[in-house]
């Protein structure tokens, strides 16, 4: 195990590459093309109502219905926008770069050549922001071992079991043509090194990204469960920092009381099904639950746990899969509602406006007691969560509590920040490749988060050389100071008209010399003049630009781990490249049985040469099998647009030769956008092409392929109840 040096913070954004930041803006124009024409849709047929809820622009907005997931659907055409979404393309032609020199960008383009070289795996600490270097082999091991602590080989029909339950909320909830099924991914684990002989008995935390997408749904049920709760029961359940530094100035005779705090050991994975399902019934007293949630939520907790061999395993003594992890979309919801009712309990053993709880760290104030009386509060708060089968630390008769990021003093009835020990603040440096906005609202977005979290200009200035210091070191030349400005001004009710706006967010690189936010802009107003049918909905306060951000070095290294990850486990693979009978006949030249792989097909006749680009998900055999297919059987003629050329060369006789050539392989693995890295290989090499290629622009539009399966298949036409 070997230390990976990287003195600045995961968060930088790399100078990219040409291709990539090209490849990443094909992407957002396809996002926003695939939204402007939904929205173009359903104005131009408002009378189509029973439609309206395939509509990727309308499922913002109806949230109750779709709960924000937007249709897998490829939206229509439309004439009245062909000339916009061909000048949006341009846009991606027409791209200039221009060279970019600091030092620090130097610096990161060196950290990411010598990440993608390594063949080793880049793990992070749990706790500090160092990185470690691990062989394959040892990180695996690590791994395993703590799988095989917590867990166990998982039942054959498990998956199955799950996906079906799955697939019956959804058709309940009318979101099974929206919503994708579970996707499966790896777990891994992050190092304890701030643990006691930490490099000869590494200890790890393992963490589960696998989450049930029907915890996006349960989020949405809890946090109207929750907010139900508390505006019946008003407890103290904190959800930021200020709420408690608010219930700490309101605090009467402070000079007269002590703090009493709590943690709550292991809160997430210490959340039963038993003490959930006695949560939601207590709940129902203070608002409605529909069997439908109650079944969504309790189905959200169905969580297996996937290793680096796809091997299914479920966590030992636990009753239906059933577990809260953390990092789950509900796994906060979860926490909150627990913990209203864990208030109620303590309602009537310590004085309700004196306690409060965030998440699983509570405070409490007590009157000054001798110690029997702080150790009997102590005592009956323990009972009570042995009660709920949960486990707490307390502390009391303290003057002095440090608290989420505060310290609060009770003696000076004052606060200021807090930070924990070898925890030295680092931003993102001034050079990071970020839109310029971001740069230059970290020092006041600095400054204003410490200035709230200062009682006086006094504390102030005893927190402020810290940060000063870590924004110097950022490359920032600000100095943040005191300021309360914000509790002075008074809230001044804005008229505001709401509008459905549709953001165009494309990715900023200081590489990059073409305004692209401006070169959109104008063409709006270009293709959507004041007279246009679509200006409505297309003009300068419906349509506006925010740049995204390109990938972050934290980013660089999960692509890298994934890889490396991906390759090691590949030792099933035959080293079998062709199955052809006459090997000299192979259209691939011996590697015909290529996987995942984007193709071109050259068509040569008379002195002239096309080509067709393709993607092949499986082998190439089977799509090149599907294509001869195509060109002998003339009802499959319409199949693809090389099968019409084809049939539109042998209807006139033409004789034509045709050569088969991989140009790029990739990966199924889906990204953010919905789309895989190989749809998005193939439009990029038909954009990049399109001058002597027989492929139609519009198919830079389609949907990916690659998600059936993970999308359960419904008739999308509803009918009429």
């Amino acid at each position: 195990m070997e230390t990976f040096e990287m003195n600045y913070s995961g968060k930088n954004i790399p100078i990219p590459s040409k291709t990539e930041y090209t490849k990443c803006l094909l992407e957002k124009i396809e996002s926003l093309i695939r939204r402007m024409r939904w929205k173009a849709h359903f104005f131009l047929n408002a009378n189509k109502e029973e439609e309206e809820s395939n509509s990727e622009s309308e499922a913002d907005d109806d949230m109750n219905e779709n709960y924000g997931f937007k249709s897998k659907r490829t939206p229509p055409q439309i004439a009245e926008m062909a000339d916009f979404e061909n000048d949006m393309l341009n846009i991606v032609d027409k791209l200039q770069f221009r060279q970019v020199n600091n030092e620090f960008q130097t610096k990161l383009n060196e950290d990411v050549k010598q990440i993608n070289e390594s063949d080793k795996i880049i793990v992070h600490a749990d706790k500090t922001r160092n990185l470690y270097q691990m062989k394959p082999d040892d990180y695996e091991k690590i791994l395993t071992n703590s799988i095989t602590q917590k867990y166990k080989i998982a039942e054959q029909n498990v998956n199955d079991e799950i996906d079906k339950e799955f697939d019956r909320i959804a058709d309940t909830l009318n979101i099974s043509d929206r919503i994708d099924r579970t996707v499966r991914k790896p777990a891994f684990v992050t190092l304890k090194d701030h643990k006691d002989n930490f490099r000869n008995h590494p200890k790890t935390r393992l963490i589960n990204p696998t989450k049930s997408e029907l915890g996006r749904v349960s989020k949405q049920m809890l946090d109207r469960i929750n907010a139900d709760i508390r505006a019946k029961t008003k407890p103290n359940q904190w959800t930021n920092t200020t709420d408690v530094i608010d219930w700490f100035v309101k605090l009467p005779d402070k000079d007269t009381l002590t703090f009493l705090v709590f943690d709550i050991v292991d809160f997430y994975p210490s959340i039963t099904q038993d003490l959930l399902s006695t949560c939601l019934d207590w709940a129902k007293k203070y608002t409605k639950i529909k069997d439908i949630e109650y079944d969504t939520i309790l189905h959200a907790r169905r969580t297996l746990l996937y290793d680096n061999n796809n091997a299914t395993w479920v966590k030992r003594e636990t009753k239906q899969e059933f577990d809260v992890s953390m990092g789950a979309y509900d796994g906060a919801e979860i926490c909150e509602l627990v913990g209203l009712y864990a208030l109620s309990k303590l309602k009537n053993k310590i004085n309700a406006s004196s306690i409060g709880l965030y998440r699983d760290d509570g405070l409490a104030t007590l009157k000054k007691s001798s110690g029997s009386q702080a150790d009997r509060a102590r005592k009956n708060l323990i009972a009570v969560f042995k009660d709920l089968g949960l486990q707490i630390t307390v502390e009391t008769n303290l003057k002095v509590v440090d608290y989420l990021d505060v310290t609060f003093n009770l003696e000076t009835k004052s606060y200021q920040p807090y930070r924990k020990p070898n925890d030295t603040p680092m931003y993102v440096n001034a050079n990071s490749n970020h839109p310029p906005t971001i740069i230059k609202h970290i020092p006041v977005t600095v400054e204003k988060r410490i200035s709230s979290l200062t009682s006086s200009e006094e504390h102030f200035k005893k927190a402020a050389p810290k940060y000063n210091e870590a924004l110097n070191n950022c490359g920032y030349n600000q100095t943040i100071k005191f300021s309360k400005d914000d509790s002075a001004i008074p809230n001044k009710k804005r008229k505001n008209r709401s509008r459905k706006i549709i953001w165009f967010n494309p990715p900023f690189s200081s590489n990059v010399k073409t305004n692209v936010g401006r070169s959109f802009l104008s063409l709006i107003a270009k293709h959507f003049p004041a007279k246009h049918k679509l200006h409505k909905i297309f003009n300068k306060n419906t349509v506006k630009v925010s740049y995204s951000c390109m990938k972050n070095m934290k980013s660089v290294i999960k692509a890298h781990n994934d890889k490396i990850i991906r390759n090691s486990n590949q030792t099933d693979i035959s080293d079998k490249t062709c199955n052809c009978r006459v090997k000299p006949e192979c259209p691939l030249r011996g590697n015909c049985l290529m996987k995942s792989v984007v193709y071109k097909a050259t068509v040569t006749h008379d002195n002239t040469t096309t080509a067709y680009i393709g993607l092949a998900g499986g082998t190439f055999k089977d799509r090149y099998r599907n294509h001869t297919k195509s060109f002998r059987n003339i009802k499959y003629e319409k199949e693809t647009e090389l099968s019409k050329y084809i049939w539109d060369l042998k209807k006139t006789n033409i004789d034509y030769k045709l050569r088969w050539d991989v140009i790029k392989k990739s990966n199924t693995g889906i990204r953010k956008s919905g789309q895989c890295n190989l749809c998005l290989e193939e439009k990029f090499a038909i954009n990049m092409n399109k001058d002597n290629i027989i492929n139609r622009r519009s198919e830079l539009i389609s949907k990916c392929r690659h998600n059936k399966g993970k999308t359960k298949s419904t008739d999308h036409k509803k009918k009429k109840k």
